[in-house]
């Protein structure tokens, strides 16, 4: 477990790394890639309608809007979920505690991440014509990220580590004195998986869809 405890530490400085720098090229080769030709025939948006052009662009999503309303709700509130889940790890590096508004915040999130990230596994698992576009990559990670998100909700709900014992880990490895994280093998395996996941984000498919809401930002910038 300590050598575990090791690569954990060390890859909480790579993945970091890895993601910073993929994404700055990838948002740098956005840029410098040629842009379609704009025939104007829609009006300048003015400064009050430019931002409530982009979030209707990227928060309705209107192609999926069109085909499919259900699907779009669905795929909202798995995001939503997984991105509570990820903004509540803040709590590591701070002195909240386990608050139960914490605690009952992430542990519905997690439970509801589970539940529709499963969901569109088997989606594309029973549905012929999801089945035709996913490549054994998508069944991948996909399930990795089930496991990331099913790990760390296991983690909240059991209490398995003291939050100051993750607090104690995540500070040191931001202040560049590492210190041996908790020697619980749930909590490394997450925290493994997780760093694993943050290095394939800038090289995967989820990545492309970081660049379409970079695209629709292009795109209503183009119209002013």
């Amino acid at each position: 477990m300590t050598f575990l405890s090791y690569i954990v530490i060390v890859l909480g400085y790579i993945s970091p790394l890895v993601f910073i720098l993929g994404m700055a090229y990838r948002i740098w080769n956005w840029t410098h890639r040629p842009i379609g030709f704009n025939w104007k025939l829609f009006p300048k948006p003015t400064n009050s309608t430019f931002f409530s052009l982009l979030l209707g662009r990227i928060l309705a999503i209107p192609t999926l809007f069109k085909s499919d309303k259900q699907l779009l709700l669905v795929a909202l509130a798995m995001h939503l979920a997984i991105i509570t889940s990820i903004f509540l790890h803040l709590e590591l590096f701070t002195s909240l505690g386990r608050e139960n508004i914490i605690d009952i915040t992430g542990s519905t999130a997690g439970t509801l991440g589970i539940v529709l990230v499963s969901y569109f596994i088997f989606r594309r698992i029973i549905l012929r014509e999801a089945r035709e576009l996913t490549s054994f990559a998508d069944y991948f990670w996909l399930s990795v990220l089930l496991l990331l998100v099913a790990l760390g909700t296991h983690l909240r709900i059991g209490n398995f580590v003291e939050p100051e014992a993750y607090r104690t880990f995540a500070v040191s490895v931001i202040t560049f004195k590492p210190t041996l994280p908790p020697p619980n093998l749930w909590f490394l395996t997450h925290a493994l998986i997780g760093e694993i996941y943050l290095m394939y984000i800038v090289a995967g498919k989820m990545m492309h869809s970081i660049g379409w809401f970079f695209a629709q930002y292009i795109m209503v910038s183009e119209r002013q």
